[in-house]
C-alpha cells in the first residue's frame, strides 16, 4: 500500500472511530413479552415471526421467563441501544412499559401494542393498538353463560393478574350479567396467577368456600387448566369458561371438562401486529385501533382454531 494510501485507511479509520462504526440499516422487528415461554405467548410469537417473514423483516423475540415485566424491560433497553429496530411490538398490560415506550418513540422506533387495548394518547408514544375488545367478548360471555346456567347460580371469577385487560372483561361481565341474568350472582375476582399447580388450588379454595357456585369464568389463557383441575380436586362439576384456542384449552373443550373459551384472535393480532409496524416504519399512517373479533368457542366450532394451530406447530417445525 503506498503512503497515501495507507494515509487514506487510517482518516476512514478515525471516522469510522468518531460515529462509533455504525453497521448498516437492518429491517427487524422486535417482539417484546414477558413471560415468553407460556403455551399461549409462543403462539403470538409465531404468529409474529410468520408476519415478519411474510414481509422480509427479520425479527426477535425478547422477554423473560418469568412474569418480570421490570427485567423485560430491561431486555427491550438493551435491543433498543443496538440501533437496529424498524419497529417494536409490545405486549404490555402495565403501564411500566409506558417510559419505555416514549423513549423508543423519541428515537425513531414505531411501536405497536397486541392485545391490551388503550385509548389513544393515553401511552405517548405508541402509534397504535391491534386486539379484540375485552368489554364486547366479556358481555358475550356473560350472555353465553347466564343461558348456560339457566339464569341462576353464583359465578367466580379468576383472572392471571390485575391488568388492565383483565380487569376490563371482569368488570364488563359482571355489569352484563346483572342486566340480563339479574338472578345470577358474580363474585369478586380473584387472582389465580400462572403457575398451574396454585392456580388450580386457589380454585378448589373458592369452590370449598363457595359451595353455591355452579360456574366460573377465567380471564387468562391458563384458566382452562385451573378450572378443570379444580373441578377434579373439588369432586364438583360447573360451568367453566376461559380464554385462548390453545391445544390443551381446545381439548379441555372438547372433552368436556370445560364449557367453551373466547377465541381472542392471537394469531391475527400478531401477525397484523408486524404488518402495521412495517406500515409505520415506511411512515404510512394507521389507525390507532385495527379492532379484531374474539367469538365463544363451543364444542361445535372447534376445527377452525385446530388446523390454527397445526400451522403454528408445522411452523416450529
Amino acid at each position: 500500500m503506498s503512503r497515501y494510501g495507507l494515509a487514506a485507511a487510517c482518516i476512514l479509520a478515525l471516522v469510522l472511530g468518531a460515529v462509533g462504526c455504525r453497521p448498516p440499516h437492518v429491517k427487524k422487528l422486535y417482539w417484546v413479552q414477558p413471560l415468553k415461554g407460556h403455551p399461549v405467548h409462543q403462539l403470538t410469537q409465531i404468529g409474529f415471526r410468520e408476519g415478519c417473514r411474510q414481509l422480509g423483516y427479520r425479527s426477535e423475540v425478547i422477554g423473560t421467563d418469568t412474569a418480570d415485566v421490570a427485567g423485560t424491560i430491561a431486555l427491550a433497553e438493551q435491543a433498543l441501544a443496538r440501533g437496529d429496530a424498524s419497529g417494536m411490538a409490545i405486549w404490555t398490560g402495565d403501564p411500566a412499559f409506558n417510559p419505555f415506550i416514549e423513549k423508543a418513540a423519541g428515537a425513531g422506533v414505531p411501536i405497536v401494542l397486541p392485545h391490551f387495548p388503550v385509548p389513544e394518547g393515553s401511552v405517548p408514544g405508541a402509534t397504535g393498538v391491534i386486539s379484540c375488545d375485552p368489554a364486547a367478548y366479556a358481555r358475550e360471555a356473560a350472555r353465553f353463560m347466564g343461558k348456560e346456567m339457566g339464569g341462576k347460580g353464583a359465578v367466580a371469577i379468576t383472572q392471571g393478574s390485575f391488568n388492565t385487560t383483565e380487569n376490563t372483561v371482569a368488570a364488563e361481565f359482571r355489569k352484563a350479567m346483572a342486566k340480563d341474568y339479574p338472578g345470577v350472582r358474580v363474585l369478586e375476582p380473584q387472582q389465580e396467577g400462572f403457575d398451574a399447580s396454585q392456580a388450580i388450588a386457589k380454585a378448589v379454595a373458592i369452590l370449598q368456600a363457595h359451595p353455591e357456585v355452579t360456574a366460573a369464568l377465567s380471564t387468562t389463557g391458563g384458566g382452562p387448566t385451573t378450572w378443570a383441575g379444580a373441578q377434579k380436586d373439588a369432586g364438583r362439576k360447573i360451568i367453566a369458561v376461559g380464554m385462548d384456542y390453545t391445544r390443551v384449552n381446545l381439548d379441555l373443550v372438547k372433552n368436556g371438562e370445560i364449557r367453551a373459551v373466547i377465541g381472542q384472535p392471537l394469531w391475527d393480532e400478531s401477525v397484523g401486529a408486524a404488518g402495521l409496524l412495517d406500515k409505520a416504519a415506511k411512515k404510512q399512517k394507521i389507525p390507532w385501533w385495527t379492532v379484531l373479533k374474539a367469538p365463544v368457542i363451543t364444542k361445535a366450532d372447534l376445527d377452525p382454531y385446530y388446523k390454527i394451530l397445526d400451522r403454528v406447530e408445522a411452523s416450529q417445525r
